[in-house]
């Protein structure tokens, strides 16, 4: 059997305590990653929202309605509202950070007619600017009708008054 004189023990010690430094450099040990998880973005989370539309041009009033949106990490939206679903589907979409407290937004959903036939797409642009404590958002919205070739048919713009469920 071989003896443990203290030049091996030194080498030893150094080499364990090297192997750690190593292991938590690379994010080895329990909770390191939880210490380090990145803070989300604050538009991240579900947010309900009034919103109005009306002709670009005219100004005259199109409707408003309620709307709920969900905005993920990564970049991604699903969005619905209480409009008659048998006429459109959920929007989905994508976000991106334009600035302190300022984001783009686009989403899309489909279309119907009243006996259920394909009518096409909707595209919308949400232009939204969250309030410095991150509870309530307004944005400025541009919406196109497509048809089934993707041709525009009808335009509109709104505004957009929103604020986070939940914290």
């Amino acid at each position: 059997m071989k003896q443990f004189t203290p030049k091996s023990a030194v080498l030893f010690t150094l080499s364990s305590g090297m192997m750690a430094l190593l292991m938590q450099a690379c994010g080895g040990g329990g909770d390191a990653h939880a210490q380090t998880a990145a803070t989300p973005d604050p538009i991240v989370g579900l947010w309900q929202s009034n919103v109005a539309l009306k002709d670009c041009t005219s100004s005259a009033p199109l409707g408003a309605f309620r709307g709920l949106t969900n905005f993920n990490e990564g970049g991604t939206a699903i969005a619905d509202n209480n409009q008659p679903s048998p006429t459109k589907g959920a929007a989905m979409g994508t976000w991106r950070k334009t600035g302190e407290g300022a984001y783009v937004v686009d989403l899309r959903f489909w279309r119907y007619l009243a006996d259920g036939s394909p009518a096409g797409q909707q595209r919308l642009t949400r232009t939204i600017v969250l309030a410095a404590d991150g509870k309530s958002l307004t944005s400025t919205i541009t919406t196109q009708a497509l048809d089934n070739a993707d041709n525009v048919v009808m335009s509109a713009c709104g505004s957009e008054t929103g604020a986070r469920i939940g914290s």
